[in-house]
């Protein structure tokens, strides 16, 4: 997609090697070209900024409404902050991000949007997601202290109220946690080491309103925490930078098994 929608590129296969070129596309006239080809299998379209992909995915929402089996929108968004910031992106940026990169592996049809920023930036490889993602069943037997060591693992933050996406909370049998990718929070309740309900909840009221028989839970980072993920941290850390590492809060956190702000540029 170039010049506000004026030009758009559509390039098949690397079997079949062919561009086709639309010219001088107006108003929506690019989304309907985009929606012309959805049959072909997922699409990558990429955009110039954020606007153009909003508008794009609206009016594309209208050409594919009667197409229930092509119909699938996706979006990628940038991170939105500038390289190096001493701060993350926002943490319903990084549970879309997640959610997509999730679902990829999942459909053979549909739409996906990028910026071209955000197609810039590395991304973790695409077992990681998959492989550090799972599903929480009614009845399933845990082991609360696994699980909570789990769920720090996974980059949640362990906070006193669960408030947004990537934050969970332990109050005796009950955890509390808002899992990326997810709109709601869930409340899971346990019998001993049985899980005995789930329920989706209210972050404002904090009441519980919806029982539910599962829940599935990606990570909270791009990143993994584990203990091979903080050492290959730090060894990369020493082999690139001099000086004492001790000296940069960056790396005391990271090799405490905490994040800093703005760590996701030092991938």
């Amino acid at each position: 997609m170039k010049n506000n929608q004026k030009q758009f590129y559509h390039k098949s296969s690397p079997i079949e090697e062919k561009m086709t070129y639309w010219p001088d596309l107006n108003g929506c006239e690019a989304a309907f070209a985009i929606a012309s080809i959805t049959t072909a299998g997922p699409l990558l379209i990429v955009t110039p900024d954020l606007l153009t992909t909003q508008h794009l995915e609206q009016e594309l929402q209208f050409f594919l409404k009667k197409d229930k089996k092509h119909s699938k929108i996706l979006t990628f968004p940038g991170w939105e902050t500038l390289p190096y910031d001493h701060f993350s992106p926002h943490e319903d940026i990084i549970s879309q991000r997640l959610q997509t990169l999730y679902q990829l592996i999942l459909i053979d049809s549909g739409v996906i949007f990028v910026t071209a920023a955000a197609l810039m930036h590395r991304l973790p490889p695409k077992y990681y997601v998959e492989a550090n993602s799972f599903v929480l069943n009614i009845g399933e037997k845990v082991d609360l202290d696994a699980l909570r060591k789990k769920f720090e693992n996974h980059g949640y933050n362990h906070v006193t109220k669960v408030m947004e996406h990537g934050e969970f909370a332990v109050r005796g049998s009950i955890i509390d946690i808002f899992p990326m990718g997810s709109k709601s929070p869930f409340r899971i309740d346990f019998l001993d080491t049985t899980v005995d309900s789930i329920r989706v909840f209210d972050v404002d009221t904090q009441r519980s309103f919806k029982v539910i028989n599962n829940i599935k839970l990606l990570p909270a980072k791009e990143f993994p925490l584990d203990e091979l993920a903080i050492e290959r941290f730090c060894h990369s850390w020493r082999s690139r930078f001099g000086g004492n590492p001790l000296n940069s809060p960056i790396y005391q956190a990271i090799s405490s098994n905490k994040t800093h702000p703005g760590i996701e540029y030092y991938l």
